[in-house]
């Protein structure tokens, strides 16, 4: 049983001196719902033990005692438990008087399109730029300059101690790769005129391929073979150069024609961005906190109603303002009252005229039908049972009668009911206009505050704009004059570097294609020949060769001179501009520049005090931390906003407008306006005499208006059988009797009691019904306006009595806390908005106004512009021209082979010239001698032509002519002697000479030809 109590209190909510009035309340349904599931399991438990108890009696009454107590202990528990927390959800719920709506900010949108573009194709040439930046990454390092010759400090660069000292080992390991190009390419200008020209002279001399034997030696098609192969790997590389050369100078010509239309590209979304970037600060300083202002004066404009209202619904004041609104309309409820029994009286006379009416209509019309033989006269009577025509049912004699209450509602009219109210009105009037006043006097300077507040927003935009503005205005208005200057050195100077890339590749091309020639006639040529020769073969080739030997040695110092500073300038830029700003923050070069220059100095120059339009004075020069370079970039590329970009809070720390509600005293009017709210703690709403009153009121004959009654005789219908249908259906009747004379008057008798009928239809019964309509709504409504949702009229009226008392108990003694509270939450709504409208700033423009992701678009299509259209091409154009001049070495060496090999006129004669014994060593005298001479004055037997000469000159028909006179103008036979060419005489065998001690060495006596009649002699340097 105690635990059926215990959780009975607490299900159903049972009042008593432990509860507080407010348990009543939504959130006890939870705590209810867990008290009934205690409920519940603790009764199992109790069955359990009971059934426990059955099966062992002999133990009952400690078990008995035992349970007891458990439950004892369980209930006080649960109560000890349950009982704080339902207090505290109480309170928590009664804690919050209002609900704020907050403040509704205007988004910023608005459309922006970026011109600036990060596209580019490489157009094929994309490997070859990658591998030329390796190459310059691999001879420059991570670090460009080695640590300890250059220090940089904040604005200052100095020389670091190992220059000081002298120490440039480090430096010479730093950039060996560097010095040893630069090395090859001096020694090869500087040597390149010299080997030239000896190897001219050489040429002239006859030696270094200036003379070639007329026939092949023995491995010549072999060497003509391997190296014209060479050649042409050496060639086909000089085609990839030329190619390079002619692409890239190209390219980069384009590049630098568009690099100014690409910065002007990048300036203008430069200075849009920041333009977008200052709109969008303005509309969130300036433009919502307008919205902002709005809202909180209208909130202290309402401030007074909303603590009226509310302070009326906590004291149920309203109930008194009821009651004398319900006074003041006393005297419409007496004019209701006074139509009401002008209806009823009219209603009942009527109903008289229109019995009595019936009555005649009932016997004129039994009379004329009863001597009717017609059938229609008969259907009529039985239709309509004209007999009970009269038997209408009501009773309007019935009807209450309210002269009574009018007179009683006239004597409360004429008293002092109303004035009384009227001056209970007034009490809670005067409470309301003092509370009025006390908010009116602090709502303006509270405005006054939020307006300075405003101002300052104001004066912190226009801050930061100007200083965006100054910013683009540095970006823009003095970049377009540079930009300007630029487009005219282009114009002007540009076409004469495209020129000289373009002279350059066109030698190189000279060169590829005099290399070109040079094969195509060596290996498809015939030989040459002294006599009729084609003009395509082997000899021309060998000249080709030997033209693009002399193209080489004429420009290779140049060539080697332009490709090294080429390569010098684009190894700096790579280095210094490209490398440093695609990796701004990782780079040596960039962290120096960054120490060098601080962007405060530039940016945020110190101010002197400025007064805003608030009439305070600031001091922009601050503490800052320095801003670097880098820093933007790596910003920019993160998507930050512009404030974190360009370190707005070295000029003006947003932070600081946390500190507006107090600086501008907003919280210290607020809190003046809560201390001057006092209520009169002995106020008096209703007097005795207004409560005499009140009292008679709710004992007038108001209180007992039988508005059902009214209901209850007026809901049947005024006439049972509708008087317009029987009045037509008369009228047809009498137009079907037959024409007869005894017939007539009954059609006439019936055509005029229908016309009777009408007649009381529309002067009668009409007017009724509307009456009767009319007094049940007059009736509803003063039933409704005399009950006010109670049972009775008395019992709304001392309701509205008990409630009056309790709002003037609540009134003086809780009501000055009460509206205190009220103000207290009104004005910490209002600083809520005004901190969150704070904190929406901050978190905007730190990490939301002005995101940087156009901006690094702009920086990426900056870098490509340069770097890839211009730097690229231009590191692209001496690869390639530093590996034509690499190749052009080789190339040399084959050439001059090659032009030996092609101008040799005749084969390799066989291997019988090789019979005879080998030379003996012979002085160096001799040897010089020898090579003084022309070769053609003598011959070695194993180096003299075979047969197929003497076939090669037989369709010439010559004379051959030992040198004896004695070959009987035969054709030699014998591959071992030796002829000359007498004209008009036929060549003639000679005998093969035997060795003699005067010729050792199997050589064969022979003649010097003479001058006259030697063969055309061919040694030329090309």
């Amino acid at each position: 049983r105690k635990v059926q109590f215990f959780g009975d209190f607490f299900v159903c909510g049972t009042k008593s001196r432990f509860v507080p009035h407010f348990l009543h309340l939504p959130q006890l349904h939870l705590v209810q719902r867990r008290a009934f599931a205690f409920r519940q399991r603790t009764l199992l438990d109790v069955n359990k033990d009971v059934a426990e108890l059955h099966t062992d009696r002999r133990n009952s009454s400690h078990k008995k005692h035992a349970m007891m107590a458990r439950l004892n202990h369980m209930a006080r528990l649960f109560l000890w438990i349950t009982l704080p927390v339902v207090v505290i959800a109480a309170k928590e719920a009664h804690g919050k008087i209002l609900d704020f709506k907050e403040t509704s900010f205007s988004n910023w949108e608005q459309n922006v399109t970026y011109i600036s573009s990060t596209g580019y194709h490489a157009r094929g040439m994309a490997p070859m730029y990658d591998i030329t930046n390796r190459v310059l990454d691999l001879f420059i390092g991570s670090d460009a300059i080695p640590e300890g010759y250059i220090i940089v400090s904040d604005r200052s660069v100095a020389l670091g101690p190992k220059v000081q000292n002298h120490e440039y080992g480090d430096l010479a390991k730093h950039y060996w790769g560097i010095l040893l190009v630069v090395s090859l390419a001096a020694i090869i200008v500087v040597l390149t005129p010299i080997v030239g020209f000896c190897f001219c002279c050489c040429r002239c001399a006859g030696a270094c391929g200036g003379r070639s034997q007329p026939f092949d030696k023995k491995h010549d098609t072999c060497r003509r073979v391997f190296l014209g192969l060479f050649l042409i790997c050496t060639g086909t590389g000089i085609v990839f150069g030329v190619v390079v050369a002619f692409v890239t100078n190209s390219y980069m010509q384009q590049g630098v024609e568009n690099a100014t239309t690409s910065a002007r590209e990048a300036v203008d979304d430069t200075r849009l961005f920041l333009k977008t970037t200052s709109g969008e600060i303005n509309h969130l300083l300036v433009r919502n906190y307008n919205e902002l202002s709005h809202h909180l004066h209208q909130m202290l404009n309402e401030t007074a109603t909303v603590t009226m209202t509310r302070l009326d619904e906590a004291s149920n004041a309203t109930s008194l303002t009821q009651l004398n609104n319900f006074v003041q309309t006393l005297p419409q409820v007496k004019i209701n009252l006074e139509r009401l029994k002008e209806l009823t009286n009219d209603l009942r006379t009527n109903a008289s005229q229109l019995n009595d009416g019936l009555r005649g209509v009932k016997r004129e019309l039994l009379h004329s039908l009863s001597n009717c033989a017609a059938a229609a006269c008969r259907e009529v009577e039985e239709q309509y049972q004209i007999g009970t025509l009269d038997a209408n049912g009501y009773d309007y004699n019935q009807l209450p009668d309210v002269t009574n209450t009018i007179e009683n509602v006239n004597m409360l009219i004429t008293g002092k009911l109303m004035t009384s109210l009227a001056d209970g009105q007034q009490v809670i009037e005067g409470v309301k206009k003092s509370i009025n006043d006390v908010i009116g006097e602090n709502i303006p300077r509270v405005s006054l505050a939020i307006n300075e507040a405003g101002l300052a927003m104001k004066d912190v935009s226009n801050e930061v704009t100007k200083t965006i503005d100054r910013i683009s205005d540095l970006s823009g208005n003095y970049t377009y004059k540079y930009l300007d200057m630029s487009d005219d050195y282009i114009r002007e100077y540009s076409v004469y570097r495209y020129y000289a890339g373009l002279a350059i590749s066109s030698v190189l091309l000279l060169i590829l294609l005099c290399v070109s020639m040079g094969l195509l006639c060596g290996i498809c040529g015939k030989r040459p020949d002294g006599y009729g020769d084609d003009c395509c073969n082997k000899g021309a080739g060998g000249r080709f060769l030997m033209m693009a030997v002399a193209v080489i040695f004429l420009t290779l110092s140049l060539l080697t001179l332009a490709a090294l500073i080429q390569f010098l300038v684009g190894l700096v830029a790579h280095r210094a501009v490209c490398v440093s700003l695609k990796n701004p923050s990782d780079d040596q070069i960039f962290n120096h520049v960054d120490r060098l220059i601080d962007l405060n100095t530039v940016m945020y120059p110190a101010s002197s005090n400025v007064r805003g339009k608030s009439g305070k004075v600031r001091q922009y020069q601050r503490e800052t931390t320095p801003f670097r370079i880098s820093q933007v970039i790596e910003a920019c590329h993160g998507n930050k906003a512009a404030y974190e970009v360009m370190q707005l809070r070295n000029f003006r720390d947003i932070g600081e407008i946390r500190e507006y509600p107090e600086t501008y005293n907003i919280d210290g009017l607020l809190n003046d306006l809560i201390k001057s709210i006092e209520i009169e703690s002995n106020l008096e709403i209703l007097s005795s005499e207004a409560r005499g009153e009140i009292q008679k009121l709710a004992a007038s004959e108001l209180n007992e208006f039988p508005a059902h009654k009214f209901e209850q005789y007026l809901s049947d219908d005024i006439t049972q059988i509708n008087l317009t249908e029987l009045a037509l259906k008369l009228e047809e009747t009498a137009n079907r009797i037959p024409n007869s004379p005894n017939m007539n008057e009954i059609r006439d008798s019936l055509k005029n009691q229908a016309l009777h009928l009408r007649t009381y239809q529309t002067s009668l019964v009409t007017p009724m019904t509307n009456g009767k309509n009319e007094i049940l709504s007059l009736a509803l409504d003063l039933d409704k306006t005399l009950h006010f949702n109670s049972d009775s009229f008395e019992e709304a009226i001392n309701k509205f009595l008990a409630e009056t008392d309790k709002a003037q108990e609540f009134i003086n003694q809780n009501g000055t806390e009460f509206v205190r509270q009220v103000i207290s939450e009104l004005t910490t709504g209002f600083r809520n908005e005004i901190t969150s409208y704070l904190e929406l700033v901050i978190t905007t423009m730190e990490n939301k106004v002005g995101r940087c992701g156009p901006l690094s678009n702009v920086y990426n299509s900056t870098l490509v512009a340069i770097c890839n259209r211009v730097v690229d091409p231009f590191n692209g154009f001496w690869a390639g021209v530093g590996w034509c001049v690499l190749i052009f070495i080789p190339t040399i060496i084959l050439c001059v082979k090659l032009s030996g090999l092609y101008q040799k006129s005749d084969p390799y004669p066989g291997p019988l010239v090789e019979s005879g014994p080998k030379h003996k060593r012979r002085n160096k005298k001799y040897e010089r001698r020898r090579n003084s001479r022309d070769p053609r004055d003598y011959y070695d037997d194993s180096n003299s032509p075979g047969g197929s000469r003497d076939n090669r000159y037989s369709d010439m028909a010559p004379n051959f002519n030992r040198s004896d006179g004695n070959n009987n103008g035969l054709v030699p036979s014998s591959p071992s002697n030796i002829f000359y060419i007498t004209a008009g005489h036929s060549p003639t065998a000679p005998a093969v000479p035997e060795k003699t001690p005067q010729s050792p060495g199997g050589r064969y006596e022979r003649k010097q030809t003479p001058k006259s009649l030697r063969r055309p002699y061919r040694s030329q340097f090309f």
